[in-house]
């Protein structure tokens, strides 16, 4: 009998260390996309993945952390187009948010840093998983979050909370 990617994913969710571990790598990924000072323009439409042709993956990491962080307020893709955190333009999600949605900026400026950064962070990624056994997945967003079969948090549980103040970015308007 084989274990699901789910059954392994939320196995690792409930690791505190792992959780603390990637509190402190995402910490460090958004002080350095903090240091490129990048600007958002378009108030989330790069999460509408359908409209610009393009697809976020993630590793099983990420979607580990963010199982443990968002299991109680769980939503399923109603659709292959679009994130169900973001409504309105706003992330519902933006604390466990995965790599890809913290470096990808559509600013002119940002095209420069954005691949190599993403490189050299994912690496550290694969290295999180080893040192915490986790099988190394790389998968579609929308798919994962689809075949995630997670309970929702019981009432009045606590979410982890990274305890990193998060500065806004500038939005043009």
């Amino acid at each position: 009998m084989s274990v699901s990617l789910s059954d392994r994913i939320l196995r690792h969710a409930r690791c505190d260390n792992f959780a603390e571990q990637m509190t402190r790598f995402y910490a460090k990924v958004d002080r350095m996309i903090e240091s490129h000072g990048p600007t958002c323009w378009n108030r989330g439409a790069c999460c509408q993945f359908g409209r610009y042709g393009h697809k976020l993956y993630v590793t099983s990491a990420e979607l580990a952390y963010f199982v443990r962080g968002l299991g109680g307020h769980w939503r399923v893709p109603s659709n292959d187009t679009a994130c169900p955190y973001q409504i309105q333009g706003q992330c519902t999600a933006r604390e466990y948010r995965p790599l890809g949605c913290r470096i990808f900026y559509c600013d002119p400026d940002a095209q420069h840093w954005q691949n190599d950064a993403y490189e050299r962070q994912l690496k550290e990624l694969k290295s999180v998983s080893e040192d915490y056994g986790i099988d190394y997945h790389y998968c579609e967003w929308l798919s994962a979050l689809g075949m995630m079969r997670v309970e929702p948090a019981p009432e009045g549980a606590n979410r982890p909370s990274s305890g990193i103040d998060r500065l806004p970015l500038p939005v043009i308007q």
